[in-house]
């Protein structure tokens, strides 16, 4: 037991009809009359000293309750009917659903521990905690960044029996070491409530009127670029078919289209036969563009050679060379 000379007294509840002020003022009320010890009895005429006069205190003067009624039983649901929103609960666990970071893990923490401290004050027995920590654990990991979502899951498979507060500290720990930053998704649907007003509550309000971060670049879906990557080599493969029968385009690339082009660029795609892997420069399938050029020049030297070695094996077959001093009578 601890002197109660020593103990800070509760504040005097001045009647705000506002969910977390309730539960906040029951709750140090709670703590103070469990420290002090003070008996079944004198819970009740405890508490009431600490009501505001006029307000709860002439509430309580109309309530029909005694004075030395049970501070549980009696007073507790009595203040909560009186002073805590139909609707408040609800609220509240709909502000779990939907909570997402915006800003910094810490404050995100700070008001899901805020709105789940809520809901514990508010439960009516050991069981209703019981579910609404299930609730809130599903919640605060559904909520949290994804890479961060992968580690909590990951440290409950190897620790099935953790608490929702070591949860909290695991997170904060791999918040501490990686320093995760707020997703972009899509906003909620949900109609609001009026249930806030404390400080971490309003900090989310004035929060979500910010404008929304820049999501970072998204990894590459290599299954997509390899399955994208097959299908251009099989319409290649039908392509090179076709103009091998047809002698179609004379071998060379199709024609670069300007949607085929931004592709590559984006891809780092061969400008020739469109594949990824290697450059035009070194094209395996079409080769290089002057390689070509000087090809066809080559092809075109050699053709006029030949062209010039027929007619004099023409001429010498028949006997009329230059150098015989001889002419046919055609060439006369």
């Amino acid at each position: 037991m601890v002197s109660p000379a020593r103990l800070n007294p509760p504040p005097v509840f001045n009647g705000a009809r506002d969910g977390f002020t309730a539960l906040a003022w029951l709750l140090s009320m709670n703590r103070y009359l469990a420290l002090a010890d003070v008996s079944k009895e004198d819970k009740t005429p405890h508490a009431i000293s600490y009501l505001a006069n006029p307000g709860p205190a002439r509430w309580f003067d109309g309530s029909g309750l005694a004075d030395n009624c049970d501070f549980d039983i009696d007073f507790t649901p009595a203040f909560k009917k009186e002073y805590i929103p139909h609707n408040f609960a609800g609220a509240c666990r709909r502000k779990l659903t939907n909570l997402r970071m915006t800003t910094d893990f810490s404050s995100f923490l700070a008001v899901f521990r805020e709105l789940l401290g809520a809901l514990l004050g508010h439960a009516s027995d050991d069981s209703a905690k019981a579910t609404i920590r299930d609730f809130a654990q599903t919640a605060f990991i559904d909520n949290c960044p994804l890479s961060l979502q992968q580690m909590v899951e990951g440290h409950l498979v190897q620790h099935s029996d953790l608490a929702l507060t070591d949860v909290f500290r695991f997170a904060e720990e791999m918040d501490r070491i990686y320093h995760f930053q707020p997703e972009h998704r899509a906003k909620s649907t949900s109609s609001s409530f009026p249930i806030t007003t404390g400080p971490a509550i309003s900090a989310l309000h004035s929060s979500s009127s910010s404008p929304p971060t820049t999501s970072s670049p998204m990894e590459p879906d290599h299954f997509a670029m390899e399955f994208n990557n097959i299908n251009r080599r099989l319409d290649q493969l039908g392509k090179s078919l076709g103009r091998s029968n047809n002698n179609d385009n004379n071998g060379n690339p199709p024609p670069m289209t300007p949607d085929v082009h931004d592709w590559c660029v984006r891809k780092g795609a061969c400008f020739r036969c469109r594949e990824i892997g290697h450059q035009a420069h070194n094209c395996p399938k079409y080769g290089n563009s002057n390689n070509n050029n000087n090809n066809r020049r080559n092809n075109n030297n050699n053709n006029n050679n030949n062209n010039r070695r027929g007619r004099w094996v023409y001429q010498v077959a028949v006997g009329d060379s230059p150098e015989s001093g001889k002419a046919s009578d055609g060439q006369a």
